[in-house]
């Protein structure tokens, strides 16, 4: 099979599609300065095939960090990651193992090279300190982290490497303390809870109130931790885990909110982030943060390397906001492209080259990178379109003003942001053509305290076509619209007053338009393309469903980078509504500007997805492209997995050993049949490849007393609430049966049922019939596309085509509180 797949691609394929960069594992790209030059490329329509030669980039590979890397907790690794950003660095911090004092902590530039930096606390009370997470505020960097599970102490330094020394007693509440600080400056704490997460009202950065538990923050009603909220063009995200940290099915979720902080919804796509069954499993307990580029956003987590200890790696994955939907380019763990840096930046460090900057002024000689009053240092890099730009002032002496240049084209084209100390506001002016228009704000304040300017305040602006939207401390500030001002360069400016300034980058792209010219990693396990994330050509979008689709119609031609992890046949799901005008539209698929073929995309302007199966990839780096041959499609995502052929199989359980690749509750072979006992009956059993796709699947089932009883297919992710791997699960009625994702096909005393699953169920169909205990029932279900039939005894009972379908997965047998014995199973591969 491999040699007939190599001769398809040989002859599919253009020359070069082999290659792709193969640079050492985790070493970024060389460091990019300001030079003379702009953001800008050559302008193609929406109709052209982007047939661009492959770029030159460097790869990481989870895990990131592992229990073996020197400095790591022995035997306990990188548990409970957080990752905080501040002034252009990242810094880590880790839980302690038990029984050890201190707090250990790492720097990066890129998130994907960490340093030891040192114990950043030693604090007698840090001893086994669980999940500690660091925020700055005017000066101080203030730690939260609950020693053993014992209570709340907040911590307090003047670095964020430390030392860290404890400001307050035991504040009691549960484990997994995390702050967000809203546009208002207001701040919330979240804590761990039985059945919730709770939240806490701040009275300042040591001191909360109330507690109230969150609705729609919970996994499946049980225990529920590692929260963490950000916010993101207008919605408020929260991230939480649950489970138990030593499973298998360890998982993130999330939930989102228009409103506050405080109200989420319960309509987000969940798990938002898991795995139970390849090199990745036990994911939780997650932080988020701004990507180095300034535009993209990355989901930092753990994963369980073995249950002793618990000993764990930490991991990074691309996060894609989509509409109110949150999207992870994850789990990966083959290679993918190393986090872009800006297009220009500088940290202003001790000795650091001003090549690529101008200065109109003087430098300032106090301490640090200063500017005297009436100068300027402006980058020599133009922007041309759509950036974002982050600006630091670490102080402003007393009676002056500064802070950021943006837009600047020349002494009557520019952009201003001052801070103001004296007056707590800022300044923003735009001069355009030599005439200026000023904006005053309040500054963003917490606790009614004044901000102060001997230490850092952060500015942080987003140029989306004509808008303007700036941030202080990313938070919020305020949005000019429909400006005249086009693009320039970044820079600082004092005025007054020496001042001096830290680190400053801008990238061409906002709102997450950067993973546009990313190459998604595509393989066995993850394969996600938002339809957002094109490469050329401008294309309207419209909401639908959460959702933000992208709007194409005749001719149009979508084109997407991926990276494939190996040399496959890969199966391609495309999510999308149709026009209003035209029911049913016909696409063309490229592989790196060669045809493959043509797809019918049937619908009625609601949500569907259509799966073609055959797309052949090399390993290394493409481009595929989506063009619309005729009607007019909205596209939501698409998905590109690795498929694997379906081989037949055929038990018929005369042997005890069934070559089954997962199994919880409590089954047995006897006598020929596979039966499950117990009181109550509950579990799955399942066999094949998770990467199967189109099949036929057969089973003779026996109720032997109620009936709750059938097929899993297209399953994924089974899990199992016991901590021990490679044992039968708790004989629990909601993990025994729910923990998993795909289908359900069962028998009920007079239905049968087709359901979705999800850790948790969802009904799809119900079609009446009567069933009855100590009968035998043959039942085939054949899955084709977004289509699933299902047969009982020859007669068929359901036809259901899945708007948002499980593209591929394994088939087993389930009961839900009932004894029922299983016979004759058989797996085809479907013509």
């Amino acid at each position: 099979m491999k040699k007939t797949i190599s001769l398809l691609l040989a002859g599919v394929m253009l020359s070069g599609a082999l290659a792709a960069c193969d640079s050492q594992k985790n070493e970024p790209e060389a460091t990019t300065t300001a030079k003379n030059e702009e953001s800008t490329g050559p302008v193609i329509n929406n109709n052209e095939l982007d047939t661009s030669p492959t770029e030159e980039i460097s790869y990481y590979q989870n895990p990131i960090l592992t229990a073996q890397t020197k400095d790591a907790w022995p035997n306990y690794g990188f548990g409970d990651p957080f990752v905080m950003r501040y002034n252009g660095v990242y810094y880590l911090y880790v839980s302690t193992k038990d029984g050890n004092p201190g707090i250990k902590c790492w720097s990066s530039d890129d998130l994907v090279n960490w340093k030891y930096e040192q114990y950043c606390s030693r604090d007698r009370i840090t001893t086994g300190a669980y999940a500690p997470e660091v925020f700055y505020y005017n000066g101080y960097f203030y730690m939260y982290a609950s020693p053993a599970g014992n209570g709340h102490y907040v911590l307090r330094s003047k670095s964020p490497t430390g030392p860290f020394e404890a400001i307050t007693e035991n504040m009691g509440m549960s484990i997994d303390g995390s702050i967000f600080i809203d546009n208002n400056g207001k701040w919330y704490f979240y804590t761990a809870g039985g059945g919730a997460i709770r939240y806490y009202n701040m009275t300042s950065p040591s001191q909360m109130t109330g507690g109230n538990a969150l609705d729609n923050v919970s996994i499946n009603g049980g225990w529920t931790e590692g929260s963490m909220v950000v916010y993101h063009d207008g919605y408020y995200y929260i991230t939480y885990t649950g489970n138990h940290v030593l499973s298998k099915s360890y998982r993130i979720y999330y939930n989102t909110s228009k409103r506050a902080p405080t109200a989420f919804t319960s309509t987000a796509e969940n798990p938002l982030l898991i795995n139970t069954s390849e090199d990745v499993f036990g994911i939780g307990h997650s932080s988020t943060v701004k990507g180095p580029d300034l535009d993209s956003y990355y989901i930092v987590y753990h994963s369980l390397l073995s249950q002793n200890g618990p000993n764990r790696n930490m991991n990074i994955d691309r996060i894609v906001f989509n509409g109110e939907s949150m999207e992870i380019m994850g789990p990966t763990t083959t290679k993918q492209q190393v986090p872009d840096m800006p297009d220009v930046y500088a940290h202003f460090r001790s000795g650091e080259s001003l090549e690529g900057w101008r200065l109109d002024g003087t430098m300032a000689s106090s301490g640090g990178f200063g500017l005297s009053a009436g100068s300027m240092l402006i980058s020599n890099h133009r922007f041309n379109g759509n950036y974002t730009a982050e600006h630091n002032v670490p102080s402003i002496k007393e009676g002056g003003k500064a802070g950021a240049i943006f837009s600047y084209t020349d002494e009557n084209n520019y952009g201003k942001f001052l801070f103001d100390p004296a007056a707590q506001k800022v300044i923003i002016t735009i001069t355009v053509n030599g005439v200026s228009t000023v904006k005053e704000e309040k500054m963003i304040r917490s606790f009614n305290e004044d901000v102060l300017f001997n230490c850092i305040q952060s500015i942080q602006i987003e140029k989306k076509d004509n808008d303007y939207t700036f941030y202080m401390n990313d938070r919020e500030l305020c949005t000019i619209k429909d400006s005249d001002l086009p693009s320039g360069s970044i820079g600082y400016i004092a005025e007054g007053a020496d001042a001096n300034f830290g680190f400053i980058g801008g990238t061409a792209a906002v709102g997450g338009m950067g993973a546009a010219d990313e190459y998604k990693s595509v393989s066995q396990t993850n394969g996600l393309i938002p339809a957002t994330t094109y490469t050329i050509g401008n294309f309207a979008t419209e909401i639908k469903n959460k959702k933000t689709t992208v709007v194409a119609t005749e001719g149009n031609v979508l084109n997407y980078r991926v990276l494939a992890a190996e040399e496959s046949y890969y199966d391609l799901s495309i999510e999308y509504f149709t026009g209003d005008d035209s029911k049913a539209a016909v696409v063309e698929i490229f592989v790196d500007g060669v045809s493959i073929g043509q797809i019918n995309l049937p619908g009625d302007n609601s949500l569907a997805t259509v799966i073609q199966g055959g797309v052949p990839l090399t390993k290394g780096q493409h481009t595929v492209s989506v063009k619309v041959v005729s009607g007019d499609v909205k596209f939501s995502e698409f998905q590109l997995l690795k498929n694997s052929a379906v081989k037949s199989l055929s038990v018929d359980f005369a042997k005890s050993n069934d070559k089954s690749v997962y199994t919880d509750g409590n089954w047995r072979v006897q006598n020929g049949v596979l039966s499950m006992t117990g009181d109550p009956a509950t579990g799955k059993r399942l066999w094949g490849d998770r990467n199967w796709s189109d099949y036929v699947v057969e089973v003779e089932i026996t109720p032997q007393n109620d009936i709750n009883c059938g097929l899993l297919v297209r399953a994924t992710n089974p899990g199992a609430p016991n901590f021990m791997f490679d044992a039968p699960s708790a004989n629990d009625a909601q993990t025994g049966t729910d923990w998993v994702e795909g289908y359900y096909v069962g028998l009920t005393n007079s239905n049968v049922i087709l359901g979705k699953q999800s850790y948790n169920y969802k009904g799809l169909e119900n079609k009446g019939g009567s069933f009855k205990t100590g009968t035998t029932y043959k039942m085939r279900i054949e899955c084709r596309g977004a289509n699933i039939k299902v047969y009982v005894d020859g007669k068929l009972y359901i036809d259901y085509t899945d708007a948002d379908p499980f593209m591929q997965g394994m088939v087993g047998v389930r009961t839900h509180k009932c004894t029922a014995t299983f016979d004759n199973l058989k797996v085809e591969a479907l013509q």
